[in-house]
């Protein structure tokens, strides 16, 4: 499992202009593949009639990453991978990076647009604040009143969190742990 990660808060959108084709990038912070079909649906109310929407997405599944982008009717390679190796540089995960493009009637070619996309993405990173995560799992533990001390001490040594302690004959404790930290519980 991945535990600790880099991600990051939403952007505002960045402009960039070129040969009179203008780019809108931002980059939006995710948690499900279900998110970007939102974020896409927003962005097209957002920006009318666009010549082209392309993103890329890096994203934990699981216990692995997956990854995603389109071209969305750029010629192929020219502006979606462009975008995810960006994000791949930057060592983002669990984002979405959206571009806007609205053409201004001069051609870029395959390289123009390569470059237009890396630093329109470029500039979507620039402009967010990147934070780092943690995975954590949650655990439940029964102890014994005298135990209840030494194991909130434990929880917060492992940089966990006490979620819920309910007292009864004995005592259970919900906390969620880092995932490598389960061990110690």
């Amino acid at each position: 499992m991945i535990e600790k990660y880099q991600t990051t808060l939403s952007s505002d959108w960045t402009k960039l202009t070129i040969k009179k084709s203008r780019f809108f990038s931002r980059i939006y912070p995710i948690k499900l593949k279900e998110d970007i079909k939102s974020l896409l649906e927003n962005t097209k109310r957002e920006y009318k009639n666009p010549t082209h929407i392309v993103y890329a997405y890096r994203l934990i599944d699981c216990e692995k990453v997956s990854e995603y982008c389109t071209d969305a009717g750029e010629p192929a390679n020219s502006s979606g991978p462009p975008i995810l190796k960006v994000i791949k540089g930057a060592k983002l995960l669990n984002v979405c990076l959206i571009i806007v493009r609205f053409f201004g009637g001069i051609k870029l070619g395959i390289g123009g647009l390569i470059k237009a996309y890396t630093i329109s993405a470029q500039k979507a990173i620039e402009n967010c604040q990147i934070i780092t995560r943690i995975n954590y799992t949650t655990i439940h533990l029964t102890i014994k009143y005298n135990e209840l001390g030494t194991v909130i001490n434990k929880i917060e040594k492992s940089k966990g969190k006490v979620e819920k302690i309910e007292y009864g004959d004995v005592i259970k404790v919900t906390a969620k742990v880092p995932y490598s930290k389960i061990n110690l519980f």
